[in-house]
């Protein structure tokens, strides 16, 4: 969670990780937050590194929303 409360320094930081991590996909993110794909993609790309988590992957999407799931309930 220390990886999370680093890169949230406002909910703002977060907005393309939730967008992803709710829509399941690229476009559909940038979409939801009026930006274009490879803003979002270079985004989530500095997320994952800093979380060490591949949101390609299945897996890495699941964990991507664990980390936001617990985040917000320690945060708030």
């Amino acid at each position: 969670m220390a990886a999370i409360a680093r890169i949230a320094g406002s909910s703002e930081d977060l907005e393309p990780l939730d967008a992803y991590c709710a829509t399941g996909a690229l476009r559909r993110a940038a979409d939801q937050l009026h930006l274009h794909h490879s803003s979002v993609a270079r985004r989530l790309e500095q997320i994952g590194t800093a979380l060490d988590i591949d949101l390609t992957e299945p897996a890495g999407l699941l964990r991507a929303r664990l980390a936001l799931t617990t985040w917000r309930l320690l945060d708030g």
